[in-house]
């Protein structure tokens, strides 16, 4: 029984599938159910019952589940505390940014890195909260900004600031003069959105179904730039906070109107994979996000 079949049988227990667990941790699904085969015999009993829509834990699982999320969680605390006594800050970074922060930090922290820390490589990337989340778990980022709420708990998070969100729409007489709206109100109205796995989709339907109310989504937008152009073209509305359409507002293309009954607001978490430990140049780039929030948002 070691550390690595300890992760694939966590990773195995999430997703409730060996096809998409073995996806995930980019290894062939024979591969993958050979290190679960060998850690059931070495415990003697079965740990996962396979049905016809993948596998759920055993009674022995459910049993041996969360001792080895802290075997696991306490070997990545002590292998990210042993880079502390690495040399010079060296190697690359990949980090993944979702627009709405992107286009409000990027710059800024790249630059401050790239001051202080000129000998590593640095690769950023701007993709919807989805898109890092499956690229943290599969090991092609350090290190990301996500949503609190739709994180996998193979993923440590750190909470970083809570932002508002407001309701945006294409400017006409019906809105003019109003400065709030009530959720109930604004779901009557077609909503453009990024599909189902994005965190911002997650928030909202969430809320909606609170109230017991439909959302109508009339375009799935996999892309901020083009989300928000659609809605400055009246094809539909969103909500978001009012930092990811700055531009647009202020041009007169958008409307933000303050969202009430209920207030809807999101924290943005700074993440990584409890499955690949930060090395020191990725901590150092945590600590710069850190920093940049810090001097931009009240933190948590």
């Amino acid at each position: 029984m070691d550390l690595k079949q300890l992760r694939i049988f966590l990773h195995v227990a999430e997703t409730g599938s060996l096809s998409k667990a073995a996806q995930r941790l980019n290894v062939t699904q024979p591969a993958l159910s050979r290190q679960i085969k060998m850690l059931e015999d070495d415990a003697g009993v079965p740990l996962f019952v396979r049905t016809g829509r993948g596998v759920i834990l055993s009674e022995a699982g459910e049993r041996m589940a969360p001792r080895a999320r802290i075997l696991a969680e306490e070997m990545e605390r002590l292998k990210t505390d042993m880079t502390a006594f690495a040399g010079e800050i060296s190697g690359e970074v990949r980090v993944g940014l979702p627009p709405s922060s992107g286009s409000v930090m990027a710059a800024p922290i790249v630059e401050k890195f790239h001051q202080k820390y000129p000998d590593v490589k640095l690769r950023i990337t701007q993709l919807l909260s989805g898109a890092i989340h499956d690229n943290l778990l599969n090991g092609h980022l350090d290190i990301g900004i996500l949503f609190e709420g739709n994180v996998s708990p193979v993923l440590r998070s750190e909470r970083l600031w809570s932002e508002e969100m407001s309701f945006l729409i294409k400017p006409d007489d019906r809105w003019k003069g109003r400065t709030k709206i009530i959720l109930e109100e604004a779901l009557d109205e077609p909503f453009i959105l990024p599909g189902p796995k994005h965190g911002l989709r997650d928030i909202i339907e969430k809320q909606a179904a609170k109230i017991d109310k439909p959302l109508k989504v009339v375009v799935e937008a996999e892309s901020l730039m083009v989300h928000t152009e659609l809605v400055c073209r009246g094809l539909g509305c969103t909500i978001l906070p009012k930092t990811a359409c700055f531009d647009h507002i202020a041009k007169g293309r958008l409307i933000a109107l303050d969202l009430v009954k209920p207030k809807i607001e999101r924290v943005p978490c700074l993440a990584w994979s409890k499955d690949y430990p930060l090395t020191r140049a990725a901590q150092a780039m945590a600590d710069i996000i850190r920093e940049e929030a810090a001097s931009r948002f009240k933190l948590l």
